[in-house]
């Protein structure tokens, strides 16, 4: 099998994992390894975004009406934690970015989709939740006026095992786009709405290059989050953690994920180059890859964890490289890909080596978005 017919088994073994586990009412659960329990609102949403990418509208059209008629059910009017089939929220964790990926999410579908009465029946049964989701947390309890920034109350993963109540880039970048979709969607129905909306999407992005910016290597990067407390790891109790993270984790990253419509192309290169020289680690002594969480110092070091790469870290990088013509680092994060996977795409890599929770909802369809973009006719 050469190289190119790995990254094709690849990837179609992975599409029919996400495809495959979609149930006739919608329901997709996260993992398929029993590594998570339930349908977590952002993964499914990335989920979303890949059927559309892959112009399979009607994978996106059933996950979408499952996910809005649960929170129609039981009375939401933001993207919950995580969802069990047929059985009340097991988890009503407040997470910002989780309303916003689904916000995009259905942005994506609504604009390109062909028209059909299925579609129709969907964006009728949901605009009025999805505009409700939209303004949720678009009040004093969230927005911080004076910084211009979303509060996310648990922004999952990027540290210590725990749930950070934080302004970080990855819920502010995501809630900018998502509000800039929504006021070009609704320009003409609710002109009003739309005009508002615009109007705080512009402000998180002034605010996200006046506060969550910091210098490195004498160049200004963007930063991780400012942290306020944690819960920490599965106690789940409030700790006063007051601090700023400059990086570097996934956060960092977001922005490429996201292609932001309102990124600074200097302060993105400027953050790639920083990601690249201080949290890069060879993955057994060969490729370099972006450690998942490494910590920048004062001082200009930085504490390297040496433990794994995220699947959504390598599709956001590349998806960038792409971007930006990096060819031979493109190809070499593919050469990674094909040559430490075995059947599909994981969740991470562990630098000891193996993986974790192949074909994961959020990563796997991460993977699927930017091998696509980066092959498309390739394959």
């Amino acid at each position: 099998m050469d190289i190119r017919e790995k990254q094709r088994t690849l990837f179609q073994n992975t599409y029919a994992s996400l495809r495959g586990r979609i149930h006739p009412n919608g329901y997709a659960p996260t993992s398929v390894t029993g590594a998570y329990e339930g349908m977590f609102s952002r993964d499914a949403s990335i989920q979303i975004m890949t059927h559309v990418a892959c112009r399979d509208y009607e994978a996106a059209r059933m996950l979408l009406s499952y996910i809005f008629s649960y929170h129609r059910q039981y009375g939401y009017d933001f993207a919950l934690h995580m969802m069990l089939e047929d059985q009340p929220p097991y988890s009503d964790m407040v997470q910002a970015d989780a309303t916003f990926f689904l916000l995009h999410a259905w942005y994506l579908y609504a604009v390109y989709a062909p028209q059909s009465e299925e579609k129709q029946r969907l964006l009728a049964q949901t605009e009025e939740q999805a505009v409700g989701f939209a303004d949720y947390f678009l009040t004093p309890e969230f927005y911080r006026q004076d910084w211009n920034l979303l509060r996310n109350q648990n922004l999952e993963g990027p540290r210590q095992h725990s749930y950070f109540n934080c302004y970080d880039l990855l819920t502010n970048v995501y809630a900018s786009q998502a509000l800039h979709e929504f006021a070009l969607y609704f320009a003409r129905k609710r002109p009003s709405q739309a005009a508002h909306w615009e109007q705080t999407a512009q402000a998180l992005r002034r605010g996200i290059h006046e506060n969550l910016t910091a210098v490195v290597d004498g160049k200004p990067i963007y930063m991780e989050m400012h942290a306020l407390t944690r819960n920490d790891g599965r106690k789940y109790h409030n700790i006063p953690h007051r601090k700023s993270y400059v990086g570097f984790s996934w956060v960092n990253l977001s922005v490429l994920g996201a292609k932001w419509y309102g990124a600074d192309p200097e302060l993105l290169e400027n953050t790639y180059a920083a990601y690249r020289n201080h949290a890069f680690v060879p993955y057994f002594g060969t490729y370099p890859m972006p450690e998942h969480t490494s910590e920048y110092q004062a001082d200009g070091t930085c504490v390297l964890r040496k433990d794994h790469v995220l699947g959504k870290t390598l599709a956001w990088e590349l998806i960038y490289c792409h971007d930006t013509g990096r060819r031979e680092r493109e190809q070499e994060i593919l050469d990674f890909v094909e040559q430490y996977s075995d059947e599909m795409y994981r969740e991470k890599w562990i630098y000891t080596g193996g993986g974790s929770d192949t074909a994961n909802q959020e990563h796997a369809s991460w993977m699927i978005c930017a091998v696509r973009y980066v092959l498309a006719g390739k394959m």
